[in-house]
């Protein structure tokens, strides 16, 4: 089986320039779906032969819909240090700049280690009663998503309280974890005004930054294990959103923070 990486397949056409094809198989609503655009963003800078390091924190703006068919990236190195190196990527697509985004690399070392935030407590993720639901989108269709709260189409959903979730997710073909994932995972969060709305016209990712902190040995000990996502909304007001996103393993490392701005039509 190959990795989700394998799928976002680059070819080089010229310096600091890479040509793919977008992947139908991870459509959205009106444009493709942001955790893979972002993904490959990411992994734009990745097989940069000057890149050095690992993928510390990526911060993505969402420009233009993304169709189907070819696509360019071009990136470009602002600067490189001893242990840090920060990186452009712009994913250009029938002549427009559709995605742009700042990547940040850095050499990982051995110093203090301490995490201050918790894993909160969940059912584990083969609990026969959780719910199972995805966006009806094809990029929905790739993932599995098990809800330890209530889903967002749950008659026990009640839309008084706070626009948080608790969701065991992995890739559905059963691929490993790896960093593009989590780039991908970042993402994939319901638009929290469906929580207070049951319907609206549509809703889009505008601007996300991740955070990675998952260690290789980490990622390799979750393997095509279910990851939590733990999802707040700060406020949602004026046809915009916000929410925060953690990504924990199921032995309680956290892996990845993600923050956005989503904008949404009633």
């Amino acid at each position: 089986m190959i990795s989700f990486a394998d799928t976002l397949h680059l070819d080089a056409a010229g310096e600091n320039l890479w040509r793919g094809e977008v992947d139908p198989a991870y459509k959205g609503f009106g444009s493709q779906f942001g955790g893979w655009t972002a993904a490959a963003l990411l992994k734009g800078v990745m097989v940069e032969p000057d890149t050095n390091g690992d993928p510390l924190s990526l911060s993505v703006l969402f420009l233009e819909a993304i169709g189907e068919g070819p696509y360019e990236i071009s990136t470009r190195l602002l600067r490189s240090g001893a242990r840090l190196q920060f990186w452009r990527s712009e994913l250009s697509q029938r002549g427009k700049v559709c995605a742009h985004a700042q990547a940040t690399f850095g050499i990982r070392r051995e110093t203090t280690r301490f995490t201050d935030v918790s894993m909160p407590e969940a059912p584990s993720p083969d609990t026969p009663s959780l719910g199972e639901w995805a966006p009806p989108a094809g990029f929905g269709a790739q993932f599995q998503s098990r809800w330890t709260t209530p889903t967002p189409r749950s008659p026990d959903l009640d839309r008084t309280k706070p626009a948080s979730s608790l969701v065991w997710q992995r890739d559905r073909a059963g691929r490993p974890l790896d960093t593009l994932m989590l780039a991908a995972l970042a993402d994939l969060a319901p638009p929290r005004v469906i929580w207070k709305r049951e319907m609206i016209s549509g809703s889009a990712t505008v601007s996300m930054t991740t955070h990675f902190h998952a260690t290789p040995d980490e990622m390799t000990a979750v393997g095509s294990r279910f990851v939590l996502s733990e999802v707040h909304c700060r406020r949602c007001e004026g046809g915009y959103f916000d929410h925060e996103l953690r990504l924990w393993s199921p032995d309680g490392a956290l892996l990845a923070t993600s923050e956005q701005v989503a904008a949404f039509r009633d």
